[in-house]
């Protein structure tokens, strides 16, 4: 626990507070419907860190910027149509001119038609959209915490997030070696033969383990900076790099356990995105800059022996996964029927959480499934079914955002100083690209854990919070010493000292 704990100066009530959301939403957001007493319960337990979250902030918002960002102002978009949509849960800002396709479905099934009805919000069905909407409440609390944090605060909390990723793997672990009757499986609807953790479902439960790598990648490169900068072996050393390997072989050998095609396509993506990083890495590590080309095949030769080593371990157990190929005929089918309501919706949609309400009536001979259809198994596409016009809009919004953020992350050069800092928001970004993609075929961002892993991880890619006693430090500094000024000049040594090397590759005095 020494890893996690070592101190830094104060931690402050956003680290605490952030720290323990993200362990509540791991435990208890592992549904994957709405209307669980844990997912309940998880809304009311965020309800005091959303009120902490919006106390820190008013600080921030009584000193505006001395000039509006782009990613403030997409920001700002983001929130405006994101109220708009859940006021219209409540209030009938709109909804009957988008019900004309779904009323004469309705009446041709032989029932009353929507034509005129007044549901009292844009939903159609309000209970539903009300139910719905509270699951908002977590991550947009865990957000706000996270993006109030430095640079030292956000790799502990990533250092955090890393070890509920392993406890959720220990849980997994456990559930296969006791088999399909243990009682360590929380949700009676599950996938009673592999391993899904905290979830009921075992692609959620890979997409939490692809995310902890990324997570995991960024933290202990963090923790082992210059690590590689001595030739001589140390204790420090050995423990770093059995720690680190065992950790990728272990979250490796978990997604396998999971058996989830998703998991494990995406997890080479992951794979690929820490070979594009692989210079800045070993420049973290070694405290010096490395020939790119050579580094990269290097990390390609590691990758690829921990991917065969895993496969050795439990190929037999995940490949027959892929005999009925990437993606079965069934999704398709209930992407092309969602598609289809969703046009009918135009423009503004159903209503959040409405899908089972609204799915039966495009059901046919080809949806037919002995299995309950709970979800369109393309989050995108429901999304829309549900919002309408003002839910793309809101989802242009987040794109353009990720894009001009990822763009400035993966191309503008380093700060001094802040290498730490730009490995861990490019995991991040790299994670939050893996479940927009995984969200194509499936729903992870549909369950509390995936969405709190999901918020936390746009936190951690906006620029890094100054702490109030850096900030008033700053503001006394004089300005050649300020962001932008001229650096002070190194410190003299000691008269009568010598000039040896730290163990840790720096210089100290003695």
């Amino acid at each position: 626990m020494a890893l996690f704990l070592k101190s830094h100066g104060d931690w402050g009530p956003a680290y605490i507070a952030s720290v323990l959301l993200l362990f509540a939403n791991v435990v208890l957001g592992g549904a994957t419907r709405t209307g669980y007493f844990a997912d309940v319960l998880l809304q009311f337990f965020s309800l005091p860190f959303l009120a902490l979250a919006a106390w820190l902030w008013l600080d921030r918002l009584t000193a505006p910027p001395a000039r509006l960002s782009f990613g403030l102002a997409c920001g700002a978009g983001i929130a405006v149509v994101g109220l708009l949509i859940a006021l219209a849960q409540f209030l009938p800002l709109f909804g009957a001119p988008g019900w004309e396709g779904l009323s004469a479905r309705i009446a041709a099934a032989g029932g009353a038609g929507l034509e005129g009805a007044w549901t009292g919000s844009s939903s159609v069905d309000p209970a539903a959209s009300l139910a719905a909407l509270p699951a908002v409440l977590p991550p947009l609390a865990l957000f706000l915490l996270v993006a109030l944090l430095d640079e030292d605060h956000r790799l502990r909390f990533a250092g955090w997030a890393v070890g509920f990723g392993i406890l959720a793997l220990g849980l997994g672990i456990a559930q296969v070696m006791q088999g399909p009757a243990s009682p360590l499986r929380f949700f009676e609807i599950s996938n009673r033969s592999e391993s899904v953790g905290f979830f009921a479902n075992r692609n959620h439960f890979a997409a939490q383990l692809y995310v902890t790598f990324l997570l995991g990648v960024a933290w202990f490169a963090a923790r082992g900076e210059r690590v590689l900068s001595h030739r001589t072996p140390t204790t420090q050393r050995a423990i770093w790099f059995a720690l680190a390997f065992s950790l990728a072989l272990l979250l490796l050998a978990g997604i396998a356990l999971a058996r989830s095609r998703a998991g494990i396509l995406l997890l080479l993506v992951a794979v690929a995105g820490v070979v594009a990083m692989a210079p800045a890495l070993l420049a973290l590590l070694s405290g010096r800059e490395a020939r790119p080309r050579r580094v990269r095949g290097l990390v390609i030769l590691i990758a690829a022996g921990f991917v065969l080593l895993v496969g050795q371990l439990g190929a037999g157990r995940f490949l027959t996964r892929f005999d009925a190929g990437l993606v079965d005929q069934l999704r398709a089918t209930l992407n092309e029927k969602t598609l289809q309501a969703a046009t009918e919706a135009l423009p503004f949609g159903t209503g959040l959480g409405t899908f089972t309400a609204v799915f039966p009536l495009y059901e046919d001979g080809s949806t037919l499934s002995p299995q309950y259809i709970n979800r369109a198994h393309d989050d995108w596409l429901e999304f829309f079914l549900e919002t309408g016009l003002a839910g793309a809009l809101l989802l242009a919004l987040f794109l353009v955002w990720f894009a001009e953020r990822a763009w400035r992350l993966w191309s503008s050069a380093v700060a001094p100083g802040e290498a730490r800092l730009r490995l861990l928001q490019q995991c991040a970004s790299l994670a939050i690209l893996l479940l927009m993609l995984h969200s194509v075929v499936d729903y992870p961002l549909r369950t509390a854990t995936m969405l709190a892993y999901f918020a936390a991880c746009c936190a951690l890619m906006t620029p890094r919070s100054v702490t109030g006693g850096a900030r008033v430090a700053e503001e006394r500094a004089p300005p050649s010493a300020r962001a932008g000024g001229r650096p002070p000049a190194p410190r003299q040594a000691p008269r009568g000292s010598s000039r040896v090397r730290a163990p840790e590759g720096g210089v100290r005095w003695s």
